[in-house]
């Protein structure tokens, strides 16, 4: 066990180190470089021609499967930490993310080295289910302030302001997060870019359904004209609606993901349990990892379709 313990932490080790000499030889050699060559593939996109189709098109390539695709890349990694309101950078996630792996390996691995194994696959994984959870958050509380929002620019609208100084409004008297987000896009619009792709960049920013739809109407509106007042008031009273529709999805499924989430977690608890207390009775099931595996990979299907039933698009 002594020697599993060692061996656990020389590996630990030479991967944080290599990670950090990584880091610094990016720092120190490539981030000049890099970041010549990501400035001017900002520019070429910024100076192409854009339109409200072409919006749809990029969101429905994006989505989760193109973030967890460049998860080991700084840029997906980068915008999802955004969205989720955590200032950290790159670098810091990943060593916080070693750290938590290591200490559960460590842990699991001080009974048995198929415990250690699997303690820390689940401290690999913590740190990214907390992210999206934090993620998920924030864009709820950003979709909670959007009919306020909307309400304030027609109002601003209405009083013969502009939509620039409603952004400036927003960005003084409005709470935290959407605060933050339009306070961003009032500042890149002070600085000299172009209103379309501010408000481009405001979406893109945040996976937020009733967001991205309000920049598009509002693209649409600036280049075929109409009355914006009743597009915003519109737009408040369908949010409005799609956020109740939200509410009451969610108490009808509420039973249903509270049993996948005592079918998913109880397994590992009880299983946990037994090898804490009752490291004997537990040998037989440990002496047979196939089993394990399959009962692990049965759990995670269930999990997927309880989750598929419970969640759907509307």
């Amino acid at each position: 066990m002594n020697a599993w313990m060692i061996f656990v932490a020389i590996f630990f080790t030479v991967s944080i180190v290599v990670f950090i000499f990584s880091t610094v030889f990016y720092q120190r050699v490539l981030r000049y470089q890099f970041g010549i060559h990501e400035r001017l593939a900002t520019l070429s996109r910024e100076l192409d021609e854009t339109d409200s189709a072409s919006l749809f098109k990029e969101w429905s390539q994006g989505g989760s499967t193109g973030m967890l695709l460049g998860m080991f890349g700084g840029s997906s990694l980068t915008t999802l930490l955004n969205q989720a309101g955590i200032k950290w950078t790159v670098k810091q996630w990943w060593v916080t993310v070693l750290v938590i792996a290591t200490v559960g390996t460590l842990l699991g691995g001080y009974w048995d080295i198929r415990l250690g194994i699997a303690t820390g696959l689940i401290g690999l994984l913590l740190p990214f289910a907390f992210l999206f959870a934090k993620q998920n958050a924030r864009n709820q509380q950003l979709s909670r302030q959007l009919p306020e929002v909307f309400q304030l620019i027609s109002r601003a609208v209405r009083s013969g302001q502009t939509v620039t100084s409603a952004l400036q409004m927003i960005a003084e008297d409005c709470p935290s997060p959407i605060r933050e987000e339009f306070a961003l896009c009032y500042e890149q619009q002070e600085l000299g870019m172009w209103r379309e792709l501010a408000f481009r960049k405001l979406a893109e920013r945040n996976q937020v359904m009733e967001l991205r739809i309000f920049v598009v109407a509002l693209l649409v509106q600036n280049r075929s004209g109409g009355d914006l007042v009743e597009l915003l008031d519109n737009l408040s009273k369908m949010v409005t609606k799609r956020l109740r529709l939200r509410d009451r999805i969610k108490a009808l499924t509420a039973e249903g993901r509270m049993q996948a989430l005592v079918l998913v977690v109880l397994p590992f608890v009880a299983l946990g349990a037994i090898v804490l207390f009752s490291p004997e009775y537990a040998e037989t099931l440990l002496e047979r990892p196939r089993l394990l595996v399959a009962t692990g990979v049965s759990q995670g299907i269930g999990a997927l379709l309880i989750r598929r039933i419970v969640n759907f698009e509307y």
